[in-house]
Parts: C-alpha cells; structure tokens; sequence
C-alpha cells in the first residue's frame, strides 16, 4: 500500500482538483483506492458524496478515538461505518471516502493526547483490520499551507503532489511552504530507498496558467518556476516531461509544464463530464486530457521508483 497526499501553499491552486482527478483514475486503472478528506473544508466530500456527514466523519472518528485514549470509552471507533463508495461518473469503477470533517473545533482533545501525531495513522490501522487490508491506495487531500495538524500525514508514509501557481509570489510562498515541510520531515524516522533524500518525497506541478497565455509564455512561466525551484530544492521532483512533445498548450509541440487554467480542469467538469483519464475528447476537452495524461505518467513513474516508504515506529 502507498499513499499521496496532495498539498499547496495557497487556496485555490487545484490540489482538491488534481486528488480526485488521481484517484479516479487509479481506480480505473484497478486499484483499490481509500480517500481521505483532511482537508477543513470538506470540499472533496460535498463534490464525491454530494453533501457533508456531520454524523459520521473525520472528526467525529477523531474525537471518539481521543475519548478511548483518555479511558472515557471501552473500545476504539469503527471506521468503517463513516466510509462512503463514490462511483466514478461516466465509468462502473468507484472508490471509497472518508469524509472529512474539521479538526480544529476538537483542537483542545487531539494535543491533549500523548503522541497525538500517530492518531491518523491508528484509525487507518483500525479501518485496515476492519476491511481486511483491502486498500492499496490512500490519497490525501490536505488542507492548504502548514496546517496545524499536518504531522498527523507522516506515519502514513506519504509521498507528496504539491500544487502551485505560476508567478514570482506564488513561487516565493511555494518555497517557504516547502521549506517548512522539508525541516518537519527531517524530523521523522522514515526509511527511503537507497540512494534518495527526503526531498525526494515531494514532487510538483504547476496549475493554472493562465488560459490567455500563448503557449511560448507558459514555457518562459516554466522557466522562471524551474530555475528558483532547482536552485531551492534539486531533488523535488517536478512533474514535467522531458521527451514527449505534443501540442499541450496550442498549435506547436512543447513538453508538458504543467496545467492551464480552463474550465475542462475544474471539480464541476469532474462531476458533469467524469475524470479527464476516460473522458471523451472534444475540441475543448483534448489538451486539458493531453496534459493529464502526461502529469499521470510522471506520476506512476514517481511512485514506482519511491515505493516503498516506511515509518520507523
């Protein structure tokens, strides 16, 4: 089993969109995937599921599980009563979700606990014994920037998808944002393949170009993003192709850079058209498919060379 958890810096950037993009297409693709919604806000929740689950959630999972570690119950919560199948539209595959919920209204419960870190990781164990170890596949949807509980996401051995804007600013937060995981990861005990770094657990991409820009202004965008990330961060991944040109952007052949802004790419496109690994192409829909298509190869061709990742419990 591995698990991807997709982050960003800011709001907005597209990391909800991207993990159930990815997840959709895992699980045609025959995996057994489990989504977790961490992120507050529960958007990924509302958009798979159709509405919230205030009366079996995340948080409603955490807060029962802090009560068992205190004593105030007998035995741990049941996970697997909160899980929902979400079918793919436009395809017979599904997957299941947790549904998020947010953490911080029982913010005073989860730090009063000692190791309070490991609490994510021990509902997974719970739910994994429940369902007969019957996932292979976790993604995490976490909320944006460092978020208070973000160290829950290390025993789960993740590797990271982070999200980001083009643009000088955007950029500057982005490395902030990683310099920030990169010191928390350093902290852990995980085990990495030989020959790797922590860095090497996170790769990247680059959402939202705009969708007026022309195709050479989206390479010189690139550039400008590469040049600051290879000098801050060499051995975080970008997600980018090297040889396979195709007309991503417009009428001339380039490498894949990343995501341009367009509806076709959006969490509404998602629900009324399906996931862009399987949708029909049309002419507004077969570039937004083109660059997915490319973005998950690279993908596959992360995770195949970082798996496995362990935590030293």
């Amino acid at each position: 089993m591995f698990t991807i958890a997709f982050i960003s810096a800011s709001g907005g950037a597209g990391k909800t969109t991207l993990a159930v993009n990815t997840a959709a297409s895992l699980a045609i693709d025959g995996r057994k995937v489990l989504f977790i919604d961490f992120d507050p806000s529960a958007m990924a929740t509302r958009v798979l599921l159709g509405r919230t689950f205030d009366e079996c959630n995340l948080k409603t999972l955490m807060k029962k599980l802090t009560d068992y570690k205190k004593g105030y119950l007998k035995s741990m919560p049941t996970v697997n009563e909160c899980l929902h199948q979400h079918v793919i539209p436009g395809n017979n595959a599904a997957f299941y979700v947790l549904p998020g919920g947010n953490l911080d209204e029982i913010s005073s419960d989860i730090k009063n606990v000692p190791d309070w870190g490991l609490l994510l990781r021990s509902l997974i164990d719970k739910l994994m014994e429940e369902v007969g170890y019957d996932f292979d596949v976790i993604i995490l949807d976490s909320p944006n920037w460092v978020y208070q509980f973000f160290e829950m996401t290390f025993p789960l051995a993740p590797l990271y998808v982070a999200i980001t804007r083009p643009g000088l600013q955007e950029i500057n937060k982005f490395v902030d944002f990683l310099r920030r995981i990169m010191n928390m990861l350093y902290n852990q005990k995980i085990f990495i393949p030989r020959n790797k770094n922590y860095e090497s657990l996170i790769s990247y991409v680059v959402n939202q170009y705009r969708s007026n820009m022309r195709t050479q202004e989206i390479m010189k965008a690139w550039h400008e993003v590469n040049e600051i990330m290879s000098r801050e961060f060499p051995n975080v991944r970008p997600l980018v192709t090297n040889d396979m040109p195709d007309k991503y952007y417009g009428d001339e052949d380039t490498e894949f850079v990343g995501f341009r802004y367009l509806d076709e790419i959006s969490l509404d496109s998602y629900v009324e058209s399906g996931p862009l690994y399987v949708r029909k192409r049309t002419s507004k829909s077969a570039k937004p498919i083109k660059q997915f298509e490319a973005y998950y190869k690279l993908l596959k061709q992360f995770v195949s060379e970082m798996t496995p990742v362990e935590v030293d419990h």
